[in-house]
């Protein structure tokens, strides 16, 4: 088959353009692949033949001309006698008659004899490379060299990793991943759930869908309100811990600040004069709000979970633990970038947090915490001694 006509039937399908060098690329690779297998079984024999290139087996002089009986198909010359197709064929190709039929003929039959054996060889073969994929392999045994390295570049290495990406940030998972547009994405996705039994491994319900098209109501129904790794509004604060008897709490709080929940959302409401309502109900927060609401629904979180006191009662020791905590969260705190807030794959970090993140994280804890004092909710700013060794003469809110 001709280089170009094979790359449009077999692997065009993952969205590559693929010239002449990269056709005999893919070729050379897959049948490298096929007599390493043959090595590994001690055939060299029959590596050498899969290596062979068939068509050395005919004369130069023939290689130039179609075969007879193509020539007669395509001239409408197949009720015609040998004899007649051969004048007619020298007729059209003088310099023929250099080569007899009957060497044409012999060097046809040996050619066809050697792709036969090609063919047996890698149908014995196929059973000795090929094997179902497993969840552990690496992209680039399935996928070609071009698309694994740019799937690679988005961090993504073995097809579990493919699979975790897709549940973790559904139908948008491709964009973190330089030069994977919509195209090669449905191509490796239909991939994927072609093989998912193979794999052992599922799809989540929307695992492919945009999910910023779903509608709330079922967004709603993908996490549970818990005492556990959850957004702000999904957390369960038990009423023990909630801050409404926190050591650190001052008498008389302004209204509206009852517990450490209600106090945080109050500080994040104050950091925008106006704010408009967004599509579910909620206050649409401004993208410095929500790195507010990061940062307290962090500390919150591991003033519960890891602490086991409220945000009311930490004092400037927990701070300093706290700090040394985000440097390196656990594994189990951290998810993909992206992921939804209604996510099951959400989660409060990403990873270990740079000096310059720590830092910033310093700065608005303590925004938070002087903003809770002037409202009279708490007493003491917890993280006031860390931002005065970090920058002496600070002034922050």
């Amino acid at each position: 088959m001709d280089a170009k006509a094979s790359w449009d039937r077999y692997l065009a399908a993952e969205g590559e353009g693929g010239d002449r060098r990269q056709v005999q690329r893919t070729i050379a690779w897959i049948k490298d692949s096929f007599a390493a297998a043959a090595r590994r079984e001690n055939r060299p024999g029959t590596a050498r033949l899969i290596l062979f290139d068939s068509s050395r087996v005919v004369e130069r002089a023939a290689q130039a001309l179609p075969a007879l009986a193509e020539f007669a198909h395509a001239q409408g010359l197949e009720d015609f006698s040998e004899e007649e197709q051969l004048e007619a064929y020298l007729a059209a190709y003088p310099d023929a008659s250099r080569v007899s039929p009957t060497q044409a003929r012999g060097a046809s039959r040996r050619r066809a004899r050697v792709v036969e054996r090609q063919l047996d060889a890698l149908r014995w073969l196929e059973h000795l490379v090929i094997h179902e994929p497993r969840a552990t392999d690496p992209i680039d045994a399935w996928f070609s060299p071009r698309l694994s390295r740019r799937l690679a570049q988005g961090g993504l290495v073995t097809l579990g990793d493919l699979v975790a990406r897709m549940n973790a940030q559904g139908g948008t998972w491709w964009r973190g991943c330089p030069g994977v547009g919509a195209h090669k994405a449905a191509y490796v996705a239909g991939w994927l759930r072609d093989h998912l039994s193979q794999l052992g491994l599922e799809f989540s319900p929307f695992a492919l869908d945009d999910w910023a098209r779903l509608p709330a109501a079922l967004k709603a129904t993908l996490v549970l309100p818990a005492t556990a790794l959850r957004p702000l509004e999904k957390l369960v604060v038990p009423a023990s811990l909630d801050g409404r008897d926190g050591s650190n709490r001052e008498a008389g709080a302004l209204p509206g600040l009852g517990n450490d929940v209600e106090a945080i959302q109050q500080w994040i409401y104050s950091k925008a004069a106006t704010h408009g309502q967004g599509g579910e109900g909620a206050p649409a927060l401004t993208a410095t709000q929500r790195s507010y609401r990061k940062e307290a629904e962090r500390l919150l979180l591991w003033c519960l979970l890891v602490r086991g006191n409220a945000l009311a009662s930490i004092d400037a020791k927990d701070a300093d633990h706290y700090l040394a905590f985000v440097a390196a969260p656990p594994e189990t705190w951290c998810g993909p970038r992206g992921s939804p807030r209604w996510s099951p794959r959400w989660r409060p970090f990403e990873g270990p947090l740079s000096p310059a993140a720590r830092r910033q994280t310093l700065v608005i804890l303590h925004g938070l915490f002087a903003w809770l004092v002037r409202q009279r909710y708490l007493r003491t700013n917890a993280f006031a001694h860390q931002l005065a060794a970090a920058r002496p003469h600070a002034d922050v809110d």
